[in-house]
């Protein structure tokens, strides 16, 4: 029977979840507040991004910004204040979003959206550290399965938004993710709580006496394979979510508004991926075999939209699949695995590398996606471009693992 000790801790701990989880979704009306726009900011702009290459540079600017924010705020994010951190990040995305609808010059938005991605570079390690610490063994399952379907929820906020005032004025998304951004610091900075978790009992200090020292070099190999793969998969999955809308419009002639509503199934799908991930790691504990089993899967549904591209229900059906398994991988690599090694390394510092690759990976894809339809003139060198990504992730992992798991068996010997 649980003390009352027990069920406040208990609701202390799903009050953090759901902090850390309003927090992160509330950031991606900051952060796809643009490419969920992007088809029209092309129009509403003229010359000044009159190429796919051009309107992509500005999320490549953020993706690379935001990537190599990752790096570094995941070294130090256990120096920074929990409290003010997380809110000051918000503010400042707050702020950018309400000078691109105050209205900027093209020239200056790729700038503004660097400072964006620097400050919202310190959110994903360190809530990711404030997770492992303020989370226990029991709910750690319920905070993974919370935080892997943030992306999807705040892709769907946010593109849903966008598809409601694409008609009328698509500026009045960046003022509403401004609101948005700072209603959410004010509720982080009011009701978080510190937690200490990872704090070890004098218990648990004198069991850790008699144990073998962990080897963290063990570790190095994993994590540059989920490195690799984290770059390869936010390149499929941000490259599709980004290009989608200008895909349908140009291949099936849609309306901006009707190309915005029917890219929201690759979010809906995105959540069951998460789920997918949460629940396959239960049988397969190795999370480079995990992903390598949604890696083919992905191959696969993207072998079915090159041969059916003319068929828009097949094509949708496939792009919301490859959703589910990209953003099943990346659930697995920047969610569970680093939460999972919370005793071994810091959760933090994990999270902050392997997410700065997945930005890296989403960096790349956004311009040369674009520029590679600019020069092909179409989207099926695009297709293509995407299948050998995900074959790759199959031939080098694969290698990887099998030498990991050889590993793994002479040391148990």
């Amino acid at each position: 029977m649980e003390t009352k000790e027990n069920k406040a801790l208990i609701r202390k701990q799903y009050l953090s979840i759901l902090l850390a989880w309003a927090a992160y979704v509330s950031a991606y009306f900051g952060r796809y507040s643009y490419s969920a726009n992007i088809a029209l900011i092309e129009q509403s702009y003229g010359g000044a991004a009159h190429t796919n290459a051009e309107a992509g540079l500005v999320m490549t600017f953020f993706a690379i910004t935001y990537g190599a924010g990752q790096l570094v705020h995941g070294l130090l994010c256990r120096r920074y204040s929990r409290r003010y951190a997380v809110s000051a990040a918000l503010t400042v995305s707050a702020a950018v979003n309400l000078l691109i609808f105050i209205g900027v010059p093209f020239g200056s938005v790729k700038y503004l959206w660097m400072l964006n991605a620097a400050c919202q570079s310190v959110l994903w390690p360190l809530i990711m550290q404030i997770i492992s610490e303020n989370v226990g063994e029991r709910l750690m399952r319920k905070a993974v399965l919370a935080m892997s379907t943030t992306t999807s929820f705040g892709t769907l906020f946010i593109y849903s938004m966008s598809a409601g005032l694409a008609e009328n004025n698509y500026l009045f998304t960046f003022l509403i993710s401004s609101v948005i951004l700072v209603t959410a610091a004010v509720v982080w900075l009011i009701f978080y709580r510190p937690g200490d978790f990872l704090k070890p009992t004098d218990r648990e200090k004198e069991r850790d006496t008699d144990r073998p020292a962990f080897d963290r070099s063990a570790l190095l190999l994993p994590i540059i394979v989920l490195a690799f793969l984290s770059i390869v998969t936010n390149f499929c999955k941000d490259g599709l979510q980004t290009w989608v809308p200008v895909i349908l419009k140009k291949m099936h002639g849609m309306k901006d508004e009707h190309s915005i509503l029917l890219t929201l199934i690759l979010p809906l799908f995105g959540i069951f991926g998460a789920s997918a991930a949460v629940m396959a790691n239960k049988k397969i504990k190795s999370i480079i075999a995990l992903v390598l089993l949604f890696s083919g899967f992905t191959a696969l549904f993207n072998t079915a939209v090159i041969l059916f591209k003319d068929n828009l229900i097949v094509t949708l059906i496939c792009f919301g699949f490859l959703e589910l398994f990209l953003h099943g991988s990346a659930s697995a690599i920047v969610s569970i695995f680093p939460l999972a090694m919370r005793e071994k390394m810091s959760s933090g510092v994990l999270a902050g590398i392997l997410n700065g690759c997945a930005y890296l990976g989403s960096g790349i894809s956004s311009y040369t996606l674009g520029k590679i339809a600019d020069v092909t003139g179409g989207w099926d060198s695009v297709f293509f471009t995407l299948l050998g990504a995900a074959c790759s992730m199959l031939l080098f992992g694969g290698v990887c693992e099998i030498i990991i798991r050889k590993r793994e068996k002479r040391r148990a010997g």
